[in-house]
C-alpha cells in the first residue's frame, strides 16, 4: 500500500511537470562612471535641478540585428549658484558655490547650447563603422562638434541605430552608446 501511494505521487509530480510552460530570459544592467567636467560658471542636473543626474539609460534591442532604440536622458544647464546667495549667474570672481550639489545649483538657463563631442558604439568585437548610430535632442538628429541652441530649459536626449550589422548578434550580446555631451552659455 506504501509503494502504490508512493508511485501514485511520483506519477502525479512526473505529469504535472510535463504540462509546466516555462520561460527564460537574461536581465542586463550597465553601469558607466561619470565623466563630469565642472565648470566654475554653470553646472549640469537632470530635471528640476537633480544632482545627481541620470547619465545612463537602457536600450531597447529586440532582435540579433543589432538595431535599437533608447530610454530618455533629460539634462538642463544651470547657473552655479554664488556664496551670496544670489543665483542667477552673476558671481564675482571665485565667489561660485563649488561641488556637485544641490547648493551649487542656480537658475536654470533656457537658451543653452549643446553639443555632442564624440559618439562611440560598441557591440563586443563586432565592426559598427557600417551602423548609423545616432543621438537625439529633443528628437532631432544631433551632428558631431554642431552647437544646438536649447529652446526649453530641460533638454531630452535619445540614441538609436536603424542600420542593421552585417551579420546576426549573438544572444546576449551587449550593445553600449557612449555620448559626450558638452553645454555652454555665453556669459
Amino acid at each position: 500500500m506504501k509503494n502504490k501511494l508512493l508511485l501514485s505521487i511520483v506519477l502525479l509530480t512526473a505529469s504535472a511537470s510535463v504540462f509546466a510552460a516555462d520561460a527564460t530570459t537574461t536581465l542586463h544592467w550597465k553601469g558607466v562612471v561619470p565623466s563630469v567636467t565642472p565648470s566654475d560658471e554653470v553646472i549640469i542636473t537632470g530635471p528640476g535641478g537633480a544632482l545627481p543626474y541620470a547619465d545612463s539609460a537602457g536600450l531597447v534591442v529586440t532582435d540579433n540585428t543589432g538595431v535599437f532604440t533608447s530610454d530618455r536622458i533629460s539634462l538642463e544647464l544651470h547657473y552655479r549658484a554664488c556664496d551670496d546667495g544670489t543665483t542667477a549667474g552673476s558671481c564675482a570672481a571665485g565667489t561660485a558655490v563649488t561641488g556637485e550639489d544641490a547648493a551649487a545649483v542656480g537658475d536654470i538657463i533656457n537658451d543653452a547650447s549643446w553639443t555632442m563631442s564624440a559618439l562611440d558604439t560598441v557591440i563586443g568585437t563586432t565592426d559598427t563603422s557600417a551602423i548609423g548610430t545616432t543621438v537625439n535632442l529633443d528628437g532631432a538628429p544631433m551632428t558631431q562638434a554642431t552647437p544646438v541652441a536649447a529652446t526649453a530649459g530641460t533638454v531630452t536626449f535619445t540614441t538609436e541605430n536603424t542600420t542593421p550589422t552585417t551579420a546576426a548578434l549573438a544572444v546576449g550580446q551587449n550593445i553600449e552608446v557612449h555620448a559626450v555631451i558638452n553645454s555652454s552659455k555665453a556669459i
